[in-house]
């Protein structure tokens, strides 16, 4: 038997057609990894054994037949934010803890259209809120060949970062947030993380649908293919290096190594620009107060009369207080208070109105930027502390630093790994592209995956 762990997606497609191993006997072979590893790691919040066995035999059937689509029969981990019909989806919270959602996510309606496996639901901060980067864990472990997760501030992309991974954060709206239990509408968008860059075109390929039950969603409308760039190269391709996502703030171990990367891609035939990004400097507490506005907004349903945990009380007011200080967590906590605070009359156009304004700059920044650039290079995360995934700071700024612009502008952005530092922990780089240009971002990370990392390739 080979080692399931080390497959690819596009690996273990290639196996199943063959008839090299059968979609139920591959579906075990990773529950006995998840359920071998998981009470250690704690890496999913649920294993959902006996329906993954049951979607493999309806996998197998459509295989015979020989009509099986990219994801048929592949086994995959869904984040425990994304709605699954008749499996608890308690997004990581105490408010939720025995929701059983009567519904499908959009998204789950597309993989289980390709007759896909799920395996479990991935252990998320409450609400998704993003800090942790467990579900990469999840992954790099073995527990499945691709997650499908969620990024508001950045969650994908550092945990591809942590693990040697790679994650693509859409643009917003190429993908349904329908069933997606909400934090901040504007900024949340699903995306995969997977083993290569190839591994989440095909994902997205699946994914990238129009769902009129999101207000934002677009799909993809001219069909495209996003493998067309695979092992394309980049020659010609001009990638914006920009000086603000390279000073004091980034480490001088992750700074040499993503110069060295743009070298890298600067040989085989791309051309780099020196850019200046200013607005970066106000992207993270723009992304605060923004976020933090719509929280409040979107948790104030969960009052556990509505959904959520039930409240005691005398009055309906008591029982509402009580059913959100004993079901919401501090965090959460913290960004409701802020947001309403950002949100009060007094305080609403020198808070939110203004970080409204910074964003539309940020965005226009980045248009100017992409009218002589293909891309943008940038470090994943600033820096890491040892190997327990946390930051050397405690400030949520740091952690958000090279993430959330990109998620502020909308725009696409995939992370891959392009080495290791001397703790052996993964160097992530970032690659954030003009809207809609999922496939040209995702061309330049599997140039980068096949420079560094060949053997993935043999």
């Amino acid at each position: 038997m080979f080692d399931i762990t080390q497959e690819t997606i596009k690996s273990l497609r290639r196996r199943l057609d063959r008839r090299e191993i059968s979609a139920e006997e591959l579906c075990s072979e990773f529950l006995k990894v998840s359920e071998a590893m998981n009470p250690g790691l704690k890496a999913l919040a649920l294993i959902t054994g006996e329906e993954a066995l049951s979607a493999a035999k309806t996998a197998q059937v459509r295989i015979d037949k020989g009509e099986a689509c990219a994801l048929t029969g592949i086994p995959a981990i869904i984040n425990d934010n994304i709605m699954t019909e008749d499996i608890t989806t308690a997004c990581g919270s105490k408010m939720l803890a025995d929701f059983i959602p009567p519904y499908n996510a959009g998204v789950i309606e597309q993989l289980k259209s390709a007759d896909y496996v799920l395996l479990g639901k991935a252990t998320v901060d409450e609400f998704g809120l993003g800090g942790s980067p467990r579900s990469g864990l999840a992954v790099s472990s073995g527990f499945a060949p691709y997650l499908l997760g969620t990024d508001t501030d950045g969650a994908i992309r550092r945990a591809a970062a942590f693990y040697g991974l790679t994650g693509l954060r859409p643009t917003y709206g190429r993908v349904s947030r329908y069933g997606l239990a909400a934090f901040a509408s504007s900024l949340d968008q699903i995306g995969p993380i997977a083993k290569t860059a190839e591994d989440c075109a095909i994902i997205l390929n699946s994914i990238s649908v129009h769902d009129p039950r999101d207000a934002a969603s677009f799909g993809n409308p001219n069909n495209e293919d996003f493998t067309n760039g695979i092992n394309a190269g980049v020659k010609g391709l001009k990638i914006a290096v920009p000086k603000e996502f390279f000073s004091d703030n980034v480490s001088d171990e992750v700074r040499t190594a993503l110069l060295e990367a743009a070298k890298t891609l600067e040989k085989q035939g791309a051309e780099l620009i020196n850019v200046s990004v200013k607005m970066t400097d106000y992207a993270a507490q723009t992304f605060c107060i923004i976020s933090s506005a719509e929280a409040a907004s979107n948790l104030s349903r969960y009052d556990g009369v509505n959904y959520g945990l039930r409240g005691e009380g005398a009055s309906y007011a008591e029982q509402i207080v009580d059913s959100r200080s004993k079901g919401f967590g501090s965090e959460i906590k913290s960004r409701i208070m802020f947001g309403n605070f950002v949100l009060s009359g007094e305080n609403y156009n020198d808070y939110f109105m203004k970080a409204r304004r910074l964003r539309q700059k940020i965005k226009a920044e980045y248009d100017d930027i992409f009218k002589n650039s293909d891309v943008i290079l940038t470090p994943a995360v600033s820096d890491l502390s040892g190997k327990t995934g946390k930051f050397i700071s405690a400030e949520h700024y740091l952690a958000d630093f090279c993430t959330v612009s990109a998620s502020l502008a909308g725009l696409p952005c995939v992370t891959t790994a392009c080495g290791y530092r001397v703790s052996g922990m993964p160097i992530g780089i970032s690659l954030t592209g003009k809207k809609f240009g999922e496939a040209t971002i995702l061309q330049i990370a599997d140039c980068l995956e096949r420079v560094f990392y060949p053997e993935n390739f043999s």
